[in-house]
């Protein structure tokens, strides 16, 4: 029975905005690319992971190092990969990426046919792929309010979230049970055709009906350095006078300071802190990921509360969640408390990049996104670093306690710093 004017419940209007979205093909099509890519990306860490883990005899040496050219690569990458994005249209830019992504994992598993995979072989397949990586995220942020209204462009990255996170889940646990039938080469051969379909499916979003403007500059000028200073110098005034954006990217290199470091601990936790064998390194990595997609659905339902009160309270429940999963060694009560740190830090991401596409011009995005992309690259090699030799200094037990003491104790002064920030903000209006 259709509902009187006045009488819709709280409760149905994500479902109304969602619903608004959905009719939006292009938005869709890229959603269901964008969950496949992520599926795959789950599936090829997961593999990739495990080659590594057992390859360095249990040790995370060589994990480390693959995290660590995974984010160094990029970060020489992506300010090329932001002047692309504003020049070229998202859709082939984004299949392009995916398409050499699985080309070049796939080199793995005929490495595996050909003779026995080593450290320098699989680094090799980590840088080259992790150039064309570079390309996807500026290109795919810069492109979101060319394919929904402004009106709903966070309720799209809260959704981009839950189906991105959610195919990067379900990559875990499906590696996690081939694992258990066939050798890790061969799961990333499976993956490596997710990123081919991701790619098929990105060619076929239908084109816009007018002109975008981020394709405006594609002539050969507007690579030239005097255009690229210009564009530096007005990113430089957007920013000055859009401060929250500056608090926005700290709030990015805090999250990428802690959420790479947990995925390289997940084999030490298993071993170490849970007695588990490798199934559960997979159980750990679903349950974390998990957490992400729990962090769209706590945007979606929590549309009064501000996102300078949501990412710093998020932090705030992270950071207790990391220090209770120190002290706690259960099998089935861990997963749950990284599952809530897990989603503590990642609705920073989505409610940032809304602050990003909402204030930048569409001319700019691609270059800001690179900008905010290597601020957060340089926290990620800070956390690769700082992970990999304090872990091994203090045992897994120790470090979980100290990150989890200090990173709850910024959050609150974070919460206190923006309180203050907003009432010194409503007192200027």
């Amino acid at each position: 029975m259709p509902l009187s004017d006045g009488q819709t419940p709280v409760s149905f209007l994500p479902r109304l905005k969602w619903e608004r979205i959905l009719q939006n093909n292009r938005f869709k099509t890229l959603l269901v690319a964008f969950t496949i890519s992520q599926l795959s990306e789950g599936m090829t860490q997961t593999a990739l992971t495990w080659i590594a883990f057992r390859l360095s005899h249990n040790h995370i040496t060589l994990v480390a190092t693959i995290v660590f050219l995974q984010t160094l690569v990029p970060f020489f990458i992506i300010f090329p990969a932001g002047l692309l994005a504003d020049r070229i249209p998202a859709p082939p830019l984004l299949a392009a990426a995916n398409l050499f992504k699985g080309a070049t994992y796939s080199l793995l598993p005929l490495f595996a046919l050909l003779g026995p995979l080593t450290a320098t072989k699989i680094q090799a397949v980590v840088i080259m792929t992790a150039i064309f990586s570079a390309f996807f995220n500026p290109a795919f942020n810069a492109a979101l309010p060319s394919f929904v209204p402004k009106d709903v462009i966070k309720k799209a990255n809260a959704w981009i979230l839950i189906f991105g996170q959610g195919g990067y889940l379900l990559g875990p646990l499906t590696a996690g049970e081939l694992l258990l039938h066939v050798k890790a080469p061969w799961i990333i051969l499976i993956s490596g055709t997710g990123f081919v379909v991701s790619a098929i499916i990105l060619v076929l979003i239908p084109p816009m009906r007018s002109t975008s403007s981020a394709t405006h500059d594609l002539h050969p000028e507007g690579f030239q350095l005097s255009h690229i200073q210009r564009d530096i110098q007005q990113i430089g005034h957007y920013l000055k006078d859009h401060p929250q954006i500056i608090l926005g990217i700290f709030y990015l290199a805090l999250f990428g300071l802690i959420n790479v470091s947990l995925p390289i601990l997940f084999p030490l936790m298993s071993t170490q802190l849970f007695g588990m064998e490798k199934g559960f390194y997979s159980v750990l990595s679903g349950m974390y990921f998990s957490g992400s997609f729990l962090a769209g659905v706590i945007i979606i339902r929590t549309t009064r509360l501000h996102a300078m009160t949501l990412i710093p309270g998020g932090f705030l429940f992270s950071g207790i969640s990391i220090f209770l999963l120190s002290m706690d060694g259960s099998a089935w009560l861990g997963p749950v408390i990284l599952a809530i740190a897990g989603a503590g830090l990642s609705m920073s991401q989505p409610l940032v990049n809304e602050w990003i596409q909402k204030e930048i011009p569409k001319s700019l995005l691609g270059k800001t996104f690179s900008v905010a992309g290597m601020i957060f690259l340089v926290s990620c090699l800070i956390g690769i670093k700082g992970t990999g030799w304090l872990a091994h200094k203090w045992g897994v037990h120790l470090f979980l306690q100290w990150v989890g003491i200090i990173f709850a104790a910024l959050s609150i002064l974070l919460l206190i710093a923006t309180h203050l920030l907003r009432g010194v903000s409503k007192r200027n209006t």
